[in-house]
């Protein structure tokens, strides 16, 4: 028995697609998703999603978001970003994440704003970079390519 999925981001949607099992990170910790699991809403939080098919692996840097879970093996997850390894510049989410901490060490709590969203920012590059550094790794299992929508039919 397969899930289906969707992936949807306000840009496009990254995965539609049947798989086996799903990890997704939320605010009370990552959860696994099998089939007939109960219906459950839970806000989505910077991670990395895990999906599984069969032998395929995919991972996916998430960001905030909301994850609905609904009866007949159905998930939907409405994430605020959403990308693969394959999709991800390493030197960029270093300078990023360079860039985040920075803010994070000038402002040392004196401007709570600006602070939480630089910690906002270090969250969704640390969850960048474990993606890409997973995907460049190559756990030599094939990845979920098929669950790709062509570009054109991800217009908004």
């Amino acid at each position: 028995m397969s899930i289906k999925f969707e992936l949807i981001t306000p840009e496009r949607t990254v995965f539609r697609t049947e798989v086996d099992q799903v990890t997704l990170p939320t605010a009370q910790g990552e959860i696994t998703i099998l089939p007939n699991h109960i219906p459950l809403v839970a806000t989505l939080v910077p991670g990395v999603a895990h999906l599984k098919k069969g032998q395929a692996e995919e991972d996916v840097a998430v960001s905030g978001g909301f994850i609905q879970i609904q009866e007949g093996n159905r998930i939907r997850v409405l994430a605020d970003t959403a990308e693969r390894g394959a999709e991800l510049d390493i030197a960029a989410i270093e300078q990023a994440k360079n860039r985040a901490e920075k803010v994070m060490q000038e402002t040392v709590r004196a401007d709570e704003a600006s602070y939480m969203s630089a910690t906002a920012a270090l969250e969704r590059e640390l969850a960048r970079y474990k993606t890409v550094m997973k995907h460049r790794k190559g756990k030599h299992t094939p990845t979920i390519e098929s669950a790709v929508l062509p570009r054109d039919t991800n217009e908004v």
